[in-house]
């Protein structure tokens, strides 16, 4: 049975508000693999984790984090939406973010709006850009990363490229499927190309978790890490027997 790896997407973010120092913090303690966060630029040009291009969903403040300063954005609360508990939480300074994830844990930076030079460099001087990766759904901030720094590993989906073919041309080291786009013939092609087999999924169904790891998927961005810990010592057992 291949060693499985736990991404925890936005941070353990079941147990704690997603992209925060208290869901980083999370996702070391369960033993992930990596943290999956996002990245965004203030409008004095500070990089922040954080997944919306709003502050409102997930902080006490309201507004575009681009049209916001950091101080403005270093008051807001970004964990009393999520409970009384992480009352006092805070949008993340980047470099705060992996400053934290240093000799802990390996990084997903998924860059919604930032230089992917600026993140790459961040992670290099952190000893972070060998086991790292990034990724963008903006096209533009994906061909960027490509022609400036080809030293960042980098993931493509497949929805995106559309064949194994394809994501080996553009220099991919790592595949992410979802459960929809997931096949047998996939699957193989994608191992057999030398890459980094992962799923997205944000549900909990264990079936799902099995079916991926029988198909060869090693790298799992997930919320639900319970569940397929629970999946994984259950095929363990089988396979020990």
């Amino acid at each position: 049975m291949r060693d499985i790896r736990i991404v925890c997407h936005r941070g353990a973010s079941r147990i704690a508000p997603e992209n925060t120092m208290a869901a980083l913090e999370a996702a070391i303690a369960l033993g992930a693999y990596a943290v999956e966060f996002d990245i965004r630029t203030s409008r004095d040009d500070v990089l922040y984790v954080l997944h919306d291009d709003t502050v409102d969903r997930t902080t006490d403040g309201s507004g575009r984090i681009e049209d916001m300063t950091s101080t403005e954005i270093d008051r807001l609360d970004a964990g009393s939406w999520f409970s009384p508990e992480f009352v006092g939480q805070r949008v993340p300074r980047l470099d705060t973010f992996l400053d934290a994830c240093i000799g802990r844990i390996a990084v997903y930076a998924e860059i919604k709006r930032a230089d992917p030079a600026r993140v790459r460099d961040m992670l290099a001087a952190r000893n972070l850009l060998a086991e790292g990766w990034t990724f963008s759904f903006d096209q533009g901030i994906r061909a960027e990363t490509r022609a400036r720094v080809p030293d960042f590993r980098r993931m493509v989906l497949f929805e995106h490229v559309g064949s194994v073919e394809r994501a080996v041309a553009l220099g991919a080291s790592i595949l992410e499927f979802h459960p929809e786009t997931l096949t047998p013939e996939r699957a193989n092609a994608a191992l057999e190309a030398g890459l980094i087999c992962q799923i997205f999924y944000a549900g909990g169904d264990p079936e799902v978790f099995k079916t991926a790891m029988d198909l060869g998927v090693t790298q799992f961005n997930i919320d639900d890490v319970e569940t397929l810990r629970a999946v994984e010592g259950q095929l363990f057992t089988a396979t020990a027997t």
